[in-house]
C-alpha cells in the first residue's frame, strides 16, 4: 500500500533524521486514491533513539514474520528441555512497541547456534528433566568416563548434582555464594550425604547417593572477593582433572559470558568438558567480578559478544536441546501484551518470541566421534 511505502521511506537514513527530531508525527487523515477507490488510514508514528545510538520506530503497524513451514510441538509435551529444532510460532500480532532489526537479526543468530543438529541415533538416547537434555552416550561407560559433575549456581537445591549422583553415580562438587545458607539444604550440608536411600527419580527433599562438596563460592571470571562474597574460576577448578571427565552446569545469572570466553579459548580446559548445560542470560550485566575491559561496552557490542561466544560454542560442543520450545508453549503474550504495548527484549526472535533467558546442553562432539 500507499502508506506502507510512506512508511519505508520514513525508515531509510536521508529520511531519519528528520523523524528523530520529530516526537509525535501524526497523520490525521491520508486519503489515499487507487484507481475510483478512496482509502482512508489513520496512524500514529514517533521515533526514539534507543540505547545503541539508533532510531527504532514506535508504531501499531508491525507484524511477526510468519514460520516459513509449519511446526509441531514435540509428541507428548514433556515439561523439560527438548532435543531436535524447537517449534516457535508466532504470537498472530506484534507484542512490542518496537521492532528493531538489529536485535531480531542475533535473535535468530542465537536460535541456530542452539538448534541442535545431532540425532537420537547418535546419543544412543536421551535423557531429557527439568532444564537439561542428556546425551546418554555421555553416561555409558564405554566411550570414556565422567569422574565428578561441577555444579555453579544452585540456590535451595539443584536438581542437576541430585541426579548426577543418584541415577550416574557421580560425586559432586556444589558452588553458590548468595544463597542464605538456612533456606539450602545442600549448601548448608544437611541434604544426606552418600546416602542409600536416595530414589533414581528426584524426592521431595534433597538428596545425594554419592558424595557431595558444598562451597561458598560463586563463578567469576577472575579470582576475588566482592562484597563479602568469593568467587573463583573455571579454569582453577578444572586443574586437576583429566581430559573429557568433567560435566559442568552453570546457571550464573549473566557471570556466564566471560567464563565461556575463557573456556573456549583454553583448549586444554575445553577438552576436560564432556557435557554442559547451563542458562544463558542476554539480557543481564556480566557480574560483580566481571572484567573491567567489559563493562565499558555498549549494550550492542555486548549482545554481539555474547552471541558469537554462543556460535563458537558449536566449534567443539554438539547441542543437544533447550528449554525454547517449551518456553514459548508457555508464552501468552495475548494475556500480558494484547495492546502490543510490552517493551521489547534485548533480543529476540523476527516471530516476536524472546530469547533473553533459556536452559540448553551440550555434549562433546569427541564424545559423538567415539566409535
Amino acid at each position: 500500500s500507499a502508506l506502507h511505502d510512506l512508511f519505508v521511506h520514513l525508515s531509510q537514513p536521508t529520511a531519519r533524521s528528520s523523524i528523530v527530531e520529530m516526537s509525535s508525527l501524526r497523520i490525521a487523515s491520508l486519503v489515499l486514491l487507487q484507481g475510483a477507490l478512496a482509502v482512508h488510514e489513520k496512524t500514529v508514528m514517533r521515533a526514539e533513539v534507543d540505547t545503541a545510538g539508533e532510531p527504532s520506530v514506535l508504531a501499531n503497524h508491525f507484524k511477526p514474520k510468519p514460520l516459513a513451514e509449519a511446526c509441531e510441538y514435540m509428541k507428548g509435551n514433556p515439561q523439560s528441555s527438548r532435543p531436535g529444532k524447537p517449534c516457535i510460532p508466532d504470537a498472530g500480532f506484534w507484542p512490542y512497541k518496537q521492532q528493531t532489526d538489529w536485535r531480531m537479526q542475533l535473535g535468530e543468530r542465537i536460535l541456530t547456534a542452539v538448534t541442535p543438529t545431532v540425532t537420537e541415533k547418535q546419543c544412543e538416547g536421551w535423557h531429557m528433566f527439568g532444564d537439561q537434555t542428556w546425551c546418554k552416550k555421555a553416561f555409558d561407560h564405554k566411550h570414556g568416563e565422567g569422574v565428578v559433575g561441577l555444579s555453579f549456581g544452585i540456590e535451595e537445591r539443584d536438581l542437576w548434582s541430585e541426579t548426577m549422583s543418584a541415577k550416574y553415580e557421580l560425586p559432586t562438587k556444589l558452588f553458590d555464594c548468595f544463597i542464605p545458607l538456612e533456606r539450602s539444604p545442600p549448601m548448608s550440608g544437611k541434604a544426606p550425604n552418600g546416602s542409600t536411600t536416595c530414589s533414581l527419580e528426584p524426592s521431595p527433599q534433597p538428596c545425594y547417593a554419592k558424595l557431595y562438596e558444598a562451597h561458598r563460592d560463586c563463578l567469576g571470571a577472575q579470582e576475588v572477593s566482592v562484597n563479602g562474597r568469593n568467587y573463583v574460576t573455571l579454569s582453577g577448578e578444572l586443574k586437576k582433572y583429566a581430559k573429557q571427565s568433567v560435566h559442568l552446569k552453570m546457571d550464573v545469572e549473566g557471570s556466564e559470558w566471560s567464563v565461556l570466553e575463557q573456556l573456549i579459548n583454553n583448549k586444554e580446559d575445553w577438552d576436560k568438558i564432556r557435557t554442559l548445560d547451563m542458562e544463558v542470560h542476554f539480557h543481564m550485566g556480566g557480574g560483580e567480578a566481571e572484567l573491567p575491559v567489559f563493562l565499558k561496552m555498549t549494550e550492542k557490542d555486548q549482545l554481539e559478544r555474547r552471541v558469537k561466544t554462543m556460535e563458537r560454542l558449536r566449534e567443539g560442543m554438539e547441542c543437544t536441546g533447550s528449554t525454547l520450545e517449551v518456553y514459548r508453549q508457555g508464552w501468552k503474550p495475548e494475556q500480558s501484551c494484547s495492546q502490543g504495548d510490552c517493551e521489547e527484549p534485548q533480543v529476540y526472535l523476527p516471530t516476536g518470541f524472546s530469547v533473553n533467558a533459556f536452559a540448553v546442553s551440550y555434549v562433546s562432539k569427541t564424545i559423538l566421534d567415539d566409535k
